[in-house]
């Protein structure tokens, strides 16, 4: 009497891949994991290749793709304009997801497929005999997701290919059949901890970010932390709503949010909120890695960035439309960094004096004639040169306070 077939391998594969979902491990260890754990199990493998659609500000679509012969894994994350790309839309892929097609068989060995693709030419060249094409939906069914596309499309995607003469047999395309399910549940764990991230680092800043996915959640928590503050205000704001057409008002904001914003970001500052069209940034200090006057010189380096970024786009954009100006204030201080709001809505934000006192110090910008003021607490740990504007009373504040500017942004007048 003949017994069923059995595999140990496959039978601890489903194991391996529901603990791996559970740990901190990322889907190129689980893919090559995947890969190494299949060969070793007595499986002839050529190639894995997963993919699936990312809701995601910037990237549409992961793409993983490991080889045994070098057991090399390479990973990509896909710009959104990935599902438009006719090379994409007619990719066997594409046509899974489109169609939610959960598997196929297509024997490259045997002669054409039906559909055949583009890159099944170069499957069979290479030796390509048989690839199997899995998918599996997250069921999502929001339209608004993916306008150019039919809902559903979200979820993971894996395909195997051999070179054996003959390809898959069918027990071990009944296990893979079989693992399908676990594996897309570990993707989805691992990709969703990855978004989490992507989404607090693109809403929150990637300081902030991490305070969060550490735990830092609830009304009230956090604590003060020692930082240099960066705010930054556009000019004429409201003559520009008033006068630019909605679309063209937009992308002026945009254009000024790159230029300010945008150069916070690319000197390790933290954006921390946009108040209309304002921007409240802060360079945190920390002992060893951010020391003050580090701190101090990566803010001047921000917003000499941002009025050449605003030079070059008012250049570039002459004649035709509006130019971007704007002030900005640096200040040095201790604020309350944390969770605010109600039980229900929250907001991870700074407080304190310091913040009042640096956006009050970039209401006198337009005063003083400079687009750049700095407090004397902020003079106190900056190497660089600042020219003195005098000592000024800030609005709602008791206290004078000593302002500066770098020489080159000094007004004409000032000694």
């Amino acid at each position: 009497m003949t017994k069923p077939p059995t595999s140990p391998m496959f039978d601890q594969l489903g194991t391996w891949l529901m603990d791996s979902g559970l740990k901190e491990t990322s889907v190129e260890d689980v893919v090559q994991g995947l890969g190494r754990r299949l060969i070793e199990g007595g499986v002839s493998l050529h190639r894995i290749s997963l993919g699936g659609m990312l809701l995601h500000p910037v990237f549409g679509a992961l793409d993983v793709v490991w080889n045994a012969q070098d057991d090399r894994v390479v990973s990509r994350m896909m710009p959104r304009s990935i599902v438009t790309n006719e090379e994409f839309q007619n990719s066997p892929f594409f046509w899974a997801i489109s169609r939610q097609i959960r598997y196929h068989r297509f024997e490259l060995g045997a002669g054409p497929t039906e559909p055949d693709f583009p890159i099944f030419d170069q499957f069979r060249t290479d030796g390509v005999s048989d690839y199997l094409l899995f998918f599996e939906s997250y069921g999502r069914s929001d339209e608004l997701l993916w306008v150019d596309l039919p809902p559903g499309i979200e979820g993971v995607i894996l395909a195997l290919s051999t070179r054996r003469i003959g390809g898959f047999s069918a027990f071990e395309i009944d296990y893979l059949k079989a693992l399908m399910r676990p594996f897309a549940l570990c993707i989805k764990s691992i990709t969703t901890q990855l978004l989490a991230k992507e989404l607090l680092d693109t809403y929150l800043g990637r300081y902030s970010g991490n305070r969060v996915l550490d735990g830092v959640v609830q009304r009230g928590d956090g604590g003060t932390i020692d930082c240099v503050l960066f705010y930054c205000d556009l000019r004429s704001s409201t003559k520009l709503a008033e006068t630019l057409s909605l679309e063209q008002y937009l992308a002026l904001i945009n254009d000024y949010f790159d230029c300010t914003a945008g150069a916070v970001a690319d000197h390790g500052g933290e954006v921390l909120k946009f108040i209309g069209d304002a921007v409240m940034a802060i360079f945190p200090i920390e002992a060893g890695n951010r020391p003050a006057v580090d701190m101090c010189r990566a803010a001047v380096q921000a917003a000499q960035e941002a009025f050449g970024r605003a030079e070059q786009r008012n250049r570039n954009a002459a004649g035709d439309g509006a130019s971007i100006h704007f002030g900005i204030a640096l200040h040095r201080g201790r604020v309350m960094y944390g969770n605010v709001g109600t039980d229900r809505r929250l907001d991870f934000t700074t407080i304190g004096p310091a913040v009042n006192q640096v956006t009050r110090l970039e209401g006198l910008c337009k005063k003083l004639g400079s687009p750049l003021l700095a407090s004397e607490n902020f003079m106190a740990d900056h190497n660089g040169e600042l020219v003195p504007l005098g000592t000024h009373v800030l609005a709602g504040m008791d206290q004078p306070t000593g302002v500066f500017t770098l020489p080159d942004l000094a007004p004409r007048d000032s000694s």
